[in-house]
């Protein structure tokens, strides 16, 4: 899981994210509202802790931008000085789904959003993101940054089964016998000729935030990256 935390304060973002890598997170600290907005539609992340006074954009755009790309399903927290009661419903309303009121406690903060996380973790995702990747199944739609990718139907099934298999070498019969289940005049060369389109239409050479990589003798496994 990774989180995003938007804070002009450098020592308060590194105490949030010291905290947040304590529970096991992934965390990305932006020190102002640009270049949280620039890393936004490919970012991939789970978690937004937006800090509200931003010395350039204010916290009610960057909720919304989050709310218009992201969806209302993903969990927003607000840091504010701020305390008044019209204030507060007024960021609730906004589209933040709660709010830590500055200085921040921090055992409080944690608590607040392992709250947030059993909610929706609770709940069947929509969407599934892995990297700059966003995986619809039911709807059979796939995003790449954002913008839906034309698959045809063997390199969709064939992107689900790499996408629910990351850091696992599938070998090419496997990938055969799960996408190709009735198509007897099919050999592994089809999984390759599959697999050099996905990574083109994908950006799985890395752009993505993923890589498909080919094991010798073997089959694919698709890895994580940092980009």
């Amino acid at each position: 899981m990774i989180f995003a935390v938007v804070e002009d304060s450098r020592s308060q973002a590194e105490v949030l994210k010291a905290l947040l890598k304590s529970e096991g997170y992934q965390v990305e600290v932006f020190a102002n509202g640009e270049s949280f907005l620039a890393a936004l539609p490919g970012g991939g992340f789970d978690f937004y802790v937006i800090d509200w006074a931003l010395p350039d954009i204010s916290g009610d755009i960057l909720v919304g931008k989050i709310r218009e790309q992201c969806g209302w399903d993903v969990p927003v927290v607000v840091c504010t000085a701020r305390t008044e009661e019209d204030f507060a419903s007024d960021i609730l309303r906004q589209g933040a789904d709660d709010y830590i009121p500055k200085p921040v406690r921090y055992m409080e903060f944690l608590a607040r959003v392992n709250v947030l996380l059993r909610r929706v973790q609770g709940k069947t995702p929509s969407l599934l993101r892995f990297g700059r990747i966003e995986l619809d199944v039911e709807g059979r739609r796939i995003r790449l940054n954002g913008q839906e990718v034309e698959l045809t139907q063997r390199e969709f099934d064939l992107a689900v089964v790499l996408l629910n298999n990351i850091g696992r070498v599938l070998g090419r019969d496997e990938l055969l016998s799960s996408v190709w289940v009735r198509e007897a005049d099919v050999d592994t060369r089809t999984v390759d000729t599959h697999a050099s389109r996905l990574r083109k239409k994908l950006g799985l050479a890395g752009e993505s935030g993923l890589m498909l990589m080919s094991v010798y003798g073997q089959g694919y496994r698709l890895d994580a990256v940092n980009r």
